[in-house]
């Protein structure tokens, strides 16, 4: 017995496999946006588009993250119609409004707020604990980073000046 075969064989996880062999890492469901560049951002290809794994969008306030999320989501939700969104808040600035600009229906979408880090993990491992492979759901967390972290981050940026 190779040392993969026994690693495999001691793993507790029913889903390990060998990385050439897993469906996960071979198989991707890709879910087209209706923008091409962004397809072509999340997936290397026109056709691609949005796919299982973490998108993170990170940058200053006003600069559309919010608006690419619902992009993408709006997709997700259109493509598969029993499927569902996970919606973490901490900003509560997203009015019903932009839901409807992307065709996004609100009832297929939990609004869950939250006031910390600590609250969205706790309550995001819960529903990830509650879920089966199979079950449609896409989630998009808006977090606000902290005034301490800005401050940090605008002193960094005047030093590299």
């Amino acid at each position: 017995m190779s040392i993969m075969d026994k690693l495999k064989k001691n793993s507790k996880l029913k889903h390990t496999d060998v990385l050439s062999e897993s469906k996960f890492f071979n198989e991707k469901d890709f879910t087209p946006t209706d923008v091409p560049m962004i397809n072509v951002a999340l997936s290397g290809s026109v056709d691609g588009g949005l796919s299982s794994g973490l998108i993170v969008l990170a940058g200053p306030s006003k600069h559309f993250k919010t608006s690419f999320a619902l992009l993408m989501a709006s997709a997700y939700l259109k493509k598969h119609k029993d499927a569902v969104m996970l919606f973490y808040d901490s900003e509560f600035g997203s009015p019903q409004a932009y839901f409807k600009q992307f065709d996004i229906d609100t009832a297929r979408v939990l609004h869950t707020p939250i006031v910390n880090v600590e609250e969205l993990k706790f309550d995001l491992i819960g529903q990830l604990e509650g879920m089966d492979r199979k079950d449609n759901v896409i989630v998009v967390s808006i977090l606000l980073v902290t005034l301490h972290l800005r401050k940090r981050w605008k002193i960094q940026s005047m030093r590299n000046q």
